[in-house]
């Protein structure tokens, strides 16, 4: 009888274990959300000081799954930013994943997601 007890309470805490973790995980990002995180990295790192002001950057959601958002920055042009007005040139593309905040670059030569960190390493290059 003692073993049957002990077994009915660890199946409780398990599946109350189950529960109370679906229940308190983060929710996934929004494109709000996505948008914030990209925005204060590239104020935070700088990587466009070198040609551009961040009031002359377009941040622009380009697409979305369950699992990301991808975010394309593109330059603005006209009043006070240089450039041709009836253009909208895109400067990157990033994803961030909804669970983990992750940001990913896509290298534009070699077409592939890379970690933020190459975005860094080739924009302060320049």
């Amino acid at each position: 009888m003692r073993k049957w007890f002990l077994l009915y309470i660890t199946i409780i805490v398990f599946v109350a274990m189950f529960f109370s973790y679906n229940a308190y995980t983060e929710a996934p990002l929004t494109e709000d959300q996505a948008l914030n995180i990209l925005v204060s990295k590239i104020k935070k790192d700088k990587p466009y000081d070198s040609w551009t002001t961040l009031s002359c950057l377009s941040f622009r959601i380009e697409g979305e799954t369950k699992d990301y958002i991808e975010i394309g920055i593109h330059e603005k042009h006209g009043g006070n930013c240089l450039g041709d007005p009836d253009t909208y040139p895109t400067v990157d593309n990033f994803r961030i994943h909804r669970l983990t905040k992750k940001i990913q670059w896509l290298e534009p030569t070699e077409d592939q997601w890379l970690p933020y960190k190459a975005a860094l390493k080739a924009r302060l290059q320049k």
